[in-house]
């Protein structure tokens, strides 16, 4: 009867020893489950965005460019109301482009500044031989200042120049808004505005790597060198 007691007692211990195995066997492997979870999402690294410090540009003529003749403006701004002087049916009234600073021929020179130029970052010129960039804000009775950019190449169809952003901001905004502009420019006459980026989606991000290519009518009656065919950019 003992001996009966005594293997009913080893078998209940040695089921205890198992159950209580696999419990720990279930704990380990539930331990290694949750460390391996960690594991892998410390490992999991938010990606950084970069932000450009330049912008390449390239707008395509519908012929060979007349620097001598004519002035090609990139005008930039933080905002995407921002005003340019131009009409698309030229007359009597319409306002001239001009240059901060300049007097203009037709209109109050104060108005500009009231409704153009208080919109405007800054702007890129071509005038004859060289880009320059022009920083605002601009206000009225205050001389703008250029900066000579880079000089020009063999004149061909596309106008192409990079420059650094902060040549223009102070601080580089999310979205950058633009609007190439051709003007001729007769000695001692108006400068009205011939062709410019007709187009509500001419804008980009400040992240590296944004390209913006933005098309425009060859439009009957611009002379070839003032007729904007494409403007792209780039974010570097």
């Amino acid at each position: 009867m003992k001996t009966q007691k005594r293997n009913a007692g080893c078998v209940m211990s040695n089921a205890n020893k198992k159950t209580r195995v696999t419990h720990y066997a279930l704990l380990l492997t539930l331990v290694v489950f949750c460390i391996g979870i960690l594991t892998a999402c410390a490992r999991t690294v938010t990606p950084l965005i970069n932000y450009g410090e330049q912008m390449s540009v390239e707008v395509t003529l519908a012929g060979t460019l007349e620097a001598d003749a004519n002035r090609y403006f990139l005008v930039l701004s933080a905002n995407s109301n921002f005003q340019i002087p131009y009409f698309p049916t030229p007359d009597l009234n319409t306002p001239e482009f001009i240059e901060p600073g300049m007097i203009p021929m037709q209109g109050s020179a104060i108005d500009y500044y009231t409704k153009y130029f208080s919109t405007w970052a800054g702007y890129v010129v071509l005038d004859r031989k060289q880009f320059f960039s022009v920083r605002g804000p601009f206000s009225y009775g205050q001389a703008a200042s250029r900066e000579v950019l880079s000089n020009l190449g063999a004149p061909d169809a596309k106008i192409k120049f990079t420059f650094r952003l902060n040549r223009i901001f102070d601080i580089i905004p999310d979205t950058i808004y633009f609007d190439f502009v051709t003007v001729p420019w007769p000695d001692g006459a108006v400068k009205i505005p011939e062709d410019h980026i007709n187009s509500t989606d001419a804008y980009i991000s400040k992240v590296t790597g944004s390209i913006k290519a933005v098309d425009d009518l060859v439009e009957p009656g611009i002379l070839p060198a003032l007729n904007i065919v494409n403007c792209r950019v780039v974010i570097q």
